[in-house]
């Protein structure tokens, strides 16, 4: 059989330099679909970067091994490229995933790059990004909130595509969190992926971790390898840490992206609030902006969630307490939050109270399939969408003069529109 296989894919290859040779390519359509869909690759994907101008993340996953693969690539007109590939596995929930990333840079600023997989002599069908301008004076970017869903992602799937089609100039999505309901279930990955297999590769992605990403099999806190795995993204300096926090640059706006996962990860990672807020403190420092937008999972209210810290289920979250004061003093301009699957508007909050200066704080979700009811907060809700939620995201648009965010539900509805404007 394997040996039938090899024979098969020798075959395809020398045919096909014999076409090119005869310049006969396009009498045998079917020859080259053949080859083109005949590796095993799931779940492309496009990466945040820190520069995102001059670099590109590019990662997929296989239930095999791919030996020899190397990732392909060119702008119109330049010679093309290879680069190997790095490759990584992981075995839960009896099945075994490899992941493959490739990291393209020293690019040009807004431009078109055709690429492709090399497995010996087969290749996948091409496929494009583009790079963010050198001058970004204004640009859009679609924020998701608590994906994760149970029985069926075809939901999920079609929220995407929706928020896609009202707003294709929009130039990356971010997914604030619990990506998945369950993190060590091969089926959450696996739905996740596939319902938005044919948009995702062609979409900048900037995943955030949540709580249902360091959930085990029987829903126990563990480790979040998956999504550990799944998305290499910039480095912040602490390698134990990789891949829970990070910043990048576009635009006008320094984006970073924080972790509230203290509970869940308190016995991996104990001093995980203490390195992140002085990585914090260093990144801002390290990257002046026009605006600084923070994006993380769990929200600054605690609703009616009990918290372990203050032991109430009511005004302001563990997190809240964590990072808040620390955004005053930082500058923050937004906050935007997911994790209780509705959308509320606070206006600033400033020194942990209402208040007509500090961040604007804005929580949105769910565009899964969990929907909740969840009760106001008299003191710090300015705002908030009717009960129970439907699916809803946020539009935000950046220029040098304001920030806006936008919510709409997927139905088309317009929620609500917040502008920040430097005074």
């Amino acid at each position: 059989m394997i040996t039938l296989q090899l024979s098969r894919r020798r075959f395809l290859f020398l045919t096909g330099k014999i076409i090119l040779l005869l310049g006969l390519g396009g009498f045998f359509p079917r020859l080259a679909a053949a080859a083109n869909f005949s590796l095993p690759i799931e779940a492309l994907r496009q990466l945040i970067t820190s520069d995102p101008r001059t670099s590109r993340t590019i990662m997929w996953q296989s239930k095999t091994p791919l030996e020899d693969c190397r990732l392909q690539y060119q702008a119109d007109g330049a010679p093309s490229q290879s680069l190997p590939v790095a490759m990584e596995s992981l075995t839960e929930d009896r099945v075994t995933n490899y992941y493959y990333t490739v990291y393209l840079q020293s690019l040009t600023p807004g431009t078109a790059y055709h690429y492709r997989i090399w497995q010996g002599n087969v290749a996948t069908p091409w496929q494009e990004f583009i790079t963010a301008p050198a001058e970004i004076t204004d640009f859009s970017a679609l924020i998701f909130c608590d994906s994760q869903c149970g029985q069926t992602y075809a939901g999920w799937g079609e929220n995407f595509c929706t928020a896609w089609q009202r707003h294709p100039e929009a130039h990356f999505f971010t997914i604030n969190g619990d990506i998945v309901d369950n993190g060590q279930q091969e089926w959450q990955w696996q739905n996740f992926f596939a319902a938005v297999a044919d948009e995702l590769p062609g979409h900048l992605f900037v995943p955030v971790m949540g709580n249902h990403e360091c959930y085990s099999l029987i829903w126990k806190f563990c480790r979040p390898r998956r999504y550990e795995l799944s998305y290499n993204l910039p480095a912040n300096g602490t390698p134990e840490l990789q891949n829970y926090y990070y910043s990048y640059d576009y635009g006008p706006v320094h984006f970073i992206v924080l972790n509230t996962q203290m509970l869940e990860l308190q016995d991996l990672h104990p001093d995980l609030l203490e390195k992140q807020k002085a990585w914090l403190r260093q990144d801002v420092k390290d990257h002046p902006a026009r605006w600084r937008v923070v994006l993380m999972h769990k929200d600054v209210l605690a609703y009616d969630e009990y918290q372990q810290g203050s032991r109430t289920m009511m005004s302001l979250s563990d997190v809240g307490y964590a990072f808040m004061p620390l955004f005053d003093k930082l500058n923050i301009d937004l906050v935007l939050t997911g994790h209780m699957h509705t959308y509320r508007n606070r206006g600033h909050i400033y020194q942990l109270e209402p208040a007509d200066k500090g961040p604007v704080y804005i929580m949105s979700g769910p565009m899964g399939n969990q929907q909740y009811n969840v009760p106001a907060d008299k003191n710090f809700d300015k705002s908030a969408i009717y009960q129970p939620t439907p699916n809803n995201y946020l539009l935000l648009t950046a220029s040098q003069e304001k920030l806006t965010v936008t919510c709409y539900t997927i139905a088309g509805e317009h929620v609500e529109t917040t502008e920040i404007v430097h005074t």
